[in-house]
């Protein structure tokens, strides 16, 4: 649950006392002043896309009410309303929207195919109600591989989805787990995207048995490196490459890894997976910046992946879009590399965002 949310939600609901409306229309006096000078400095951003943005359909939410980004209760954590206004508070032009990863993976596994479509059918409306705000990625009922393949055609051909979305595991499996090669090789066939959002791992969370939420902050980094790894050493890579793989949170843990397992699988013939080398494998993958955006990570994610592949996202509702590109801006990048991580790479990869 995002508290910052919440504590915006509670100031809209209270009166302004006398003191907050004086300085409200003081500040007004200022922002009149200031009107150029603001909309210099939000010039950069006014053409940036969020990849990675949530939407909470409150019929799932409250489905998966135990689940820990839902809620105890079920909350509402998401509104449309709020959506567009942090999208222009903070200058985002456009959005790829999908749902938070873990809600319907926590429904009844036979609830779980109906309630994702329903979810999909949803996000297809907020596209179709603001065409040039936001596309969608389809939502996923897997482990079901044969449900999921019919998700698949409907998000493509009757919703027309940019891309498919993907947790990083799904209990046990992950999805280099040959039993889901028919999904990969259909999206591989279509030529799509395929997004990758953590979840703490079913392995993993009972770690810190005192501090379970810290102990799943912890692990989701790495949640999305054992799915880059599983990938990468099953030979996915090299077996689809006609799918364009985009991973969250500046790769989670990849980038500080890579060098590392790079070094001690020297002696290891990776010829068939990696014929390239290691590198020449991870250059080809995308990374989206959501919360992962602060100056070590980034400089550790730009020494590995080339700028060209780098997508700004920023986990809304969880995270505002306004804290996400302050992160990004203090990061030292040029214009260029802020132009590129902004909205150039992702117009590349989803012509239909072309401004």
């Amino acid at each position: 649950m995002n508290a910052a949310h919440w504590r915006h939600m509670d100031r809209l609901a209270k009166p302004l006392t006398r003191r907050e409306t004086l300085a409200g229309l003081s500040a007004l006096g200022a922002a009149a002043t200031l009107a150029p000078l603001v909309s210099q400095a939000a010039a950069p951003a006014a053409r940036a896309i969020d990849f990675h943005h949530h939407f909470n359909p409150p019929f799932l939410v409250n489905a998966a009410a135990q689940n820990r980004v839902g809620g105890n209760g079920g909350e509402l954590n998401w509104s449309l309303a709020y959506s567009l206004e942090d999208m222009d508070k903070a200058g985002i032009r456009a959005a790829v929207i999908s749902p938070s990863t873990g809600f319907a993976e926590r429904v009844e596994p036979a609830a779980r195919g109906p309630m994702i479509r329903r979810v999909n059918d949803y996000g297809a409306e907020l596209v179709r109600d603001h065409k040039s705000r936001f596309v969608q990625l389809v939502y996923l009922p897997l482990p079901d591989v044969d449900a999921t393949l019919k998700e698949i055609e409907y998000g493509f051909d009757t919703l027309k989805v940019v891309g498919a979305g993907f947790a990083t595991s799904y209990g046990p499996d992950y999805p280099h787990n040959p039993k889901f090669a028919p999904v990969f090789e259909e999206l591989n066939r279509r030529k799509a995207i395929a997004y990758f959002h953590p979840l703490a791992p079913a392995c993993c969370t009972r770690v810190f048995t005192d501090f379970p939420e810290e102990a799943n902050l912890v692990e989701i980094p790495y949640d999305t490196a054992r799915t880059v790894m599983g990938f990468l050493l099953s030979g996915a890579f090299r077996r689809y490459p006609d799918i364009k793989f985009v991973f969250s949170h500046s790769g989670g843990a990849v980038p500080m890894l890579a060098g590392r397992f790079k070094r001690l699988t020297q002696n290891t013939d990776l010829s068939k997976v990696a014929p390239e080398g290691l590198d020449a494998e991870f250059r080809k993958l995308y990374y989206e910046t959501a919360n992962a955006n602060s100056p070590p990570t980034i400089a550790a994610l730009l020494k590995f992946a080339p700028v060209s592949q780098v997508m700004f996202g920023s986990d809304h509702p969880y995270v505002s879009d306004v804290d996400n590109l302050a992160d990004l801006r203090s990061c030292g990048l040029t214009q260029a590399q802020m132009n590129a991580i902004l909205y150039e790479n992702v117009e590349r990869l989803i012509p239909a965002l072309k401004a």
